[in-house]
């Protein structure tokens, strides 16, 4: 019963939200992120701790300001995710544009395919979508959410805005063969989760990071192309495909993951250092404890 509340309450909410200009849907999903924030008070406490070590600022006033950006930068993705089934490519043209495309197409020439790496920063999810549209197909590793009925609203979402998802936990061979037909892994690495993962250092902090970029790369020679989606003042957003990552090789494996593992996480923290308002710091990043 849970279940069929929780799908049929995002389906309404879902189809309202995607009949609504894009203007009033994201002045929306702004006041529901504030609300969320004066609302939901452990995250925010999170959020708020988080920010104070992380950027090293004392001033209450401008964490939280921080904070509070953050909050509303998910509620404006999550409106902008309930769209997706109204999203047309001619749409994504005219909301994102585009830095570093021609990082791609090199990537793809080699023909081992190419990992497009990321964080929860901006609005992920339109980076799946525009880089689908636009460049080429995408193939994201997502975890599935707990409740089916949800999860298959979210996943026909995704397929209407032009790309398929491989399952984080069973989806190994599905993601190793998207490389081998020279296509886009998409991966999300910036979360503390229960996948394999060595410690690096991050805002000064050792913390627990997925090393599957690292390992799929050397594996298959894959190009692993940082890109971030950086949501803009007047709604748009930037899409930027930095150059791929230089990879290090050496004897010891282990040594291996971490050093590279260390490398893409220096590119994610640079990003949010910028925009610390468009990354999820409520997450418990830390929780795991070498």
């Amino acid at each position: 019963m849970k279940d069929w509340c929780y799908g049929f309450t995002a389906k309404l909410a879902g189809y309202f939200i995607s009949r609504l200009p894009r203007s009033l849907a994201l002045i929306i999903g702004g006041w529901l992120g504030v609300v969320g924030f004066w609302l939901i008070h452990e995250e925010r406490r999170l959020a708020c701790e988080h920010i104070r070590q992380s950027l090293e600022i004392s001033d209450r006033r401008r964490i939280n300001a921080i904070a509070k950006k953050c909050f509303k930068n998910l509620g404006k993705n999550v409106v902008e995710f309930m769209q997706f089934r109204c999203l047309y490519p001619k749409q994504i043209e005219k909301y994102v544009s585009f830095e570093g495309i021609q990082h791609v197409h090199d990537a793809l020439a080699k023909g081992k395919g190419a990992i497009i790496l990321t964080g929860h920063f901006g609005n992920w999810e339109l980076l799946a979508a525009s880089i689908s549209n636009i460049i080429a197909p995408l193939f994201p590793i997502v975890r599935e959410l707990r409740s089916p009925r949800l999860n298959a609203l979210v996943s026909g979402y995704r397929e209407k805005a032009g790309y398929s998802t491989i399952d984080r936990d069973t989806g190994v061979r599905q993601a190793l063969r998207c490389l081998k037909r020279n296509e886009l892994l998409g991966i999300v690495a910036d979360v503390d989760t229960t996948v394999n993962g060595v410690f690096v250092d991050f805002f000064g902090r050792p913390a627990y990071t997925p090393y599957s970029p690292v390992a799929f790369a050397l594996k298959t020679g894959a190009a692993i192309l940082p890109s971030f989606i950086i949501r803009q003042p007047d709604g748009t957003h930037r899409a930027i495909i930095e150059p791929p990552l230089r990879l290090k090789r050496c004897d010891d494996k282990e040594k291996e993951l971490v050093i590279n593992t260390q490398n893409f996480t220096k590119v994610i923290e640079s990003y949010i250092r910028k925009y610390p308002e468009q990354w999820i710091w409520m997450h418990k990043r830390w929780k795991t404890h070498p």
